[in-house]
């Protein structure tokens, strides 16, 4: 995966933050999709355009390893 384009990353985690935890996923898995989702939204070029789906964000986290606790 290569960044295209950063502009809107942080919006797109903060809207992806905030639907997993509207959604009742706790803080990690939460931010695990947030981060995931801010990835894949450096993708494309702009601010809207690049801004994934739902199942696209879940097809990305299926292939990655699992989150591993700091500490």
């Amino acid at each position: 995966m290569t960044a295209v384009d950063t502009t809107g990353a942080g919006d797109c985690f903060c809207g992806a933050l905030a639907q997993a935890l509207a959604i009742g996923a706790d803080l990690a898995v939460a931010a695990r999709f947030a981060v995931t989702a801010a990835a894949l939204s450096t993708t494309g070029p702009g601010a809207r355009g690049a801004l994934p789906d739902a199942a696209a964000v879940e097809a990305l986290l299926r292939r990655l390893p699992a989150a591993e606790p700091v500490g």
